[in-house]
């Protein structure tokens, strides 16, 4: 939710690529043709640019990336080794390594970017420029922002804290109290919550509570208004399976999926539809779809109209589920003669929702990959254009725009973080 780099390309070229964007940003496409709705989308690389820092951040014209995929080049591309591990050195006295999860605010004038390397970068989205980075310690898996663009909510899978960051985007001010905003969640482990190593913290609609997956399975719902932040609901793993990540909203139901990936779990694909009407008493989860027979691993999910959209990382596809019925209706093939082995990761939505961009893993996968089966290794790492109709019940896919990042002869591009900016 990507790869050459910028100081190999020149100034020119990295001036090009920003007079290209304020083009984009101004309602001017490729060629001079003004889009019918102009929107951005934003791809992370969390493969490494620099020898202790980097990644790079593309930015695409959604226009040219949906006219022809195959033939579309980053309006901007972005080094993080550059002037944002400076900043983010600066600011926390150790460099930024592996972008992981990308988000926009709801105004979508701010970008949130994880990073691996323990950073949450907040960034201007329109001018690029680095507004504030917070280190939350070991690594941040991803910084969910709420609605009401108070807070974002941080996960830190390897020191098990769930934490709670201030946003004032208008101030441009962000920050957390270490003794106030974080939560250590091992006290919550045991039993049928094996691993309570928190994946998403997965925000609704009211901004009220936050959803957190657990790797060893189960779930976690947090009020985060409150001061200590407090678990006012859970689950245990044999009603959410290990490790999820995607997580949506869709007329006051949460769905969320179970994934693979984890020694505990290296296959596994569950999507959950979760009944919230009942909090801060209760929440309950119930089975939509399952694909635990096979090789399957859910990971990334969008929500196109009435229905949930469901990638299989290691089956090559995107299921498709009726919210109304909790039924699947069918499934976006993404295996073509071009790529053979795609391994579709995280998406999201174009603003009039005519498309879906899912990020494509590539033959070097850095995270979320279990060796003993490969599920979230593919074979040209980039992003995937699907063309939607029926108001989200079909998907049809056009194909990919590629990055690469080769290194001593070896593909070491890794997409992970997508996100759509109108």
């Amino acid at each position: 939710m990507t790869i050459h780099d910028v100081a190999r390309r020149g100034l020119s070229r990295l001036t090009l690529a920003i007079a290209a964007s304020v083009l984009v940003g101004a309602g001017v496409g490729t060629g001079g043709v003004t889009p019918v709705s102009a929107y951005e989308v934003w791809l992370t690389d969390q493969s490494d640019t620099g020898k202790e820092s980097g990644g790079f951040l593309y930015i695409y014209d959604g226009a040219a990336l949906t006219t022809n995929p195959a033939a579309a080049k980053p309006a901007v591309t972005v080094d993080l080794s550059g002037e944002i591990n400076t900043f983010c050195e600066a600011a926390t006295k150790k460099p930024v390594r592996r972008p992981h999860m990308l988000f926009f605010n709801k105004s979508q004038d701010h970008a949130i970017i994880s990073f691996l390397s323990g950073h949450v970068l907040f960034m201007d989205a329109k001018t690029r420029k680095p507004e504030a980075c917070l280190s939350m310690g070991k690594n941040v898996h991803a910084a969910w922002p709420t609605p009401d663009q108070k807070m974002a909510i941080a996960a830190n899978i390897a020191e098990k804290k769930f934490i709670r960051i201030w946003t004032d985007y208008a101030a441009h001010k962000f920050n957390f109290d270490p003794e106030k905003d974080v939560v250590d969640l091992i006290a919550w482990e045991g039993g049928e919550r094996p691993d309570t190593s928190p994946i998403c913290p997965i925000t609704e609609s009211s901004s009220h509570y936050a959803f957190v997956t657990l790797r060893g399975g189960g779930l976690l719902v947090f009020d985060v208004t409150t001061t200590p932040m407090k678990i006012v609901a859970t689950l245990d793993n044999n009603q959410i399976h290990p490790a999820g990540c995607g997580g949506i909203e869709v007329d006051g139901t949460m769905f969320i999926n179970s994934g693979g990936g984890w020694p505990v779990a290296p296959l596994s694909y569950d999507v959950y539809a979760l009944d919230i009407s009942n909090l801060p008493k209760s929440v309950s989860a119930k089975l939509v779809s399952q694909r635990d027979d096979r090789f399957a691993d859910s990971h990334g999910m969008a929500a196109v109209g009435r229905y949930i959209w469901s990638a299989d990382r290691a089956g090559n596809n995107v299921e498709i589920i009726d919210t109304l019925s909790n039924l699947s209706v069918g499934s976006v093939e993404l295996v073509t003669d071009a790529n053979k082995d795609p391994a579709p990761d995280l998406m999201d939505n174009a603003p009039d929702d005519q498309y879906v961009f899912v990020g494509l893993r590539g033959p070097s996968p850095l995270t979320g990959n279990d060796k003993t089966v490969n599920n979230a290794k593919g074979t040209i790492p980039g992003v995937g254009v699907i063309h939607v109709d029926g108001g989200g019940r079909v998907g049809h896919y056009k194909g990919q725009a590629a990055i690469t990042n080769m290194k001593d002869g070896k593909e070491t591009a890794d997409t992970h973080g997508i996100a759509v900016r109108k």
